[in-house]
């Protein structure tokens, strides 16, 4: 087998899934070590990843007119014992233990849970089918906000913040798979608790993962301008400062990274705000219809990924309902977003309504916290609820399926869309390190 042709070797460990090259096919051969770990193997490898993504998608009817790098980021692949096809979405889970907050990568299968579908007998559902391996991080403090603590995954990349002087900075990059992370440098100033908001994204046609993170002065009587800066993993030239801004961004509150952009929200004018990781340029994108000039409540919608779509999850002001929107692109022949890069933000893009719950008769309280995820192949809606549930809906019943909560001995959960891949840091241009297997969680 190690003198098969390189090409031929790849293109059949490109089938296999990342847990198995981890565990046994790196340990054949020095060869076939080198060769999983080369730059041209982890394309190839996510590659095919997304080209059975693709065909799922196809026989569960689709629309398939997105780009494949944005559309099929955050679902995962397992290739079962049998030799068929399986896809799963990948998630990382946050969980306390023993007041330990430590990270676990799941995934979760319709067909592996179909159990949860059957109104006649339904039985109860294993965390343990979810959580497969420990992520290792540095320790997250028990007073840190968690979900602040993942700025975000793509890719197989995760950028998470580490907290010191009172602000969560977005300075730690790791890939679980290859087992590499790197520190990048901390933010110098000292400046007062959530003064600060960050995102981390990926741009297709340059192929650049960036870190972007942007800082208000709290002394500054302008408490509405934030100081922008970018680091593009790889570049060497560190922390670039890019500008001002005039948005106050929510802190706590990662950017979703989405066609190429993060977005945020800016609640004060009600306004979704892009941050085009390409040209580096703020612009603010139409909110959904059912946005409303500010009422009763202070924020009453939220940001979030569906289906690899950005989306608003909305709140009508009396709490008793929630709509569902998604952004998604118009059918149009051929755009030059670099020409005409405001009225692509505005015009090529329409916002959708995926779903109206009414809350009435639900396990849900008013205005709780509900991050969609994924929508099933019977056209359910996967959701966290609640910051600590994991939940499936189905709008021809208009109920509410639990499957994963803190009665299952999980102290706390939260969760995340991630994917595994061998995308290096190192091959990117970073100096990362490894961390060996023998230490569960690393020191700052």
């Amino acid at each position: 087998m190690e003198n098969l042709n390189t090409e031929i070797t790849s293109e059949i460990l490109s089938w296999v899934p990342s847990d198995s090259i981890l565990l046994r096919c790196t340990r054949v051969s020095k060869t076939w070590r080198t060769l999983i770990l080369n730059s041209y193997f982890a394309s190839m490898h996510h590659h095919r990843q997304l080209q059975l993504l693709k065909q799922f998608d196809d026989e569960l009817n689709n629309d398939n007119d997105d780009d494949d790098d944005q559309k099929y980021n955050h679902s995962n692949i397992n290739i079962n014992g049998g030799g068929s096809n399986k896809v799963g979405m990948g998630l990382l889970f946050w969980i306390m233990e023993n007041g330990i907050l430590k990270l676990h990568y799941g995934e979760y299968y319709d067909e592996e849970n179909i159990n949860i579908h059957d109104n006649q007998e339904e039985q109860p559902f294993s965390c343990t089918q979810l959580l497969t391996r420990i992520i290792h991080h540095p320790p997250i403090a028990w007073r840190q906000y968690y979900r602040n603590s993942v700025v975000g995954s793509f890719n197989g990349l995760i950028c998470l913040s580490v907290r010191h002087h009172d602000i969560d900075d977005p300075v730690y990059i790791c890939n679980p798979i290859t087992r590499e992370y790197v520190y990048l440098p901390r933010f110098a100033k000292r400046i007062f608790q959530d003064c600060m908001v960050s995102g981390f994204g990926y741009h297709p046609s340059s192929n650049q993962y960036k870190v972007v993170r942007v800082y208000y002065d709290p002394l500054n009587d302008e408490d509405t301008v934030g100081y922008i800066q970018v680091y593009t993993i790889g570049d060497g030239r560190g922390w670039r400062n890019i500008g001002e801004i005039p948005f106050g961004l929510p802190a706590n509150s990662p950017g979703i990274s989405m066609n190429g952009a993060l977005h945020w929200l800016d609640d004060e004018q009600r306004k979704i705000v892009a941050f085009d990781l390409a040209d580096e340029k703020f612009r603010l994108l139409p909110a959904p219809p059912c946005v409303r000039p500010l009422r009763t409540r202070e924020k009453n919608f939220e940001l979030w990924e569906l289906g690899r779509c950005l989306c608003v999850v909305y709140w009508d002001d009396q709490g008793e309902s929630v709509e569902i929107w998604s952004l998604k692109k118009k059918k149009i022949s051929s755009y030059d977003m670099n020409e005409q890069a405001d009225y692509y933000y505005y015009h090529s893009w329409s916002w959708t309504r995926e779903f109206s719950i009414e809350l009435k008769g639900l396990s849900m309280e008013k205005y709780e916290t509900l991050n969609p995820f994924s929508i099933t192949k019977y056209g359910e809606v996967l959701f966290q609820q609640d910051s600590k549930i994991l939940s499936l809906y189905d709008p021809k019943s208009a109920t509410i399926k639990k499957l994963v909560d803190d009665a299952m001995g999980l102290t706390f959960v939260d969760a995340i869309l991630h994917i595994d891949s061998f995308i290096s840091l190192k091959a990117l241009g970073e100096n990362s390190r490894i961390i060996r297997r023998s230490r569960r969680i690393m020191g700052v």
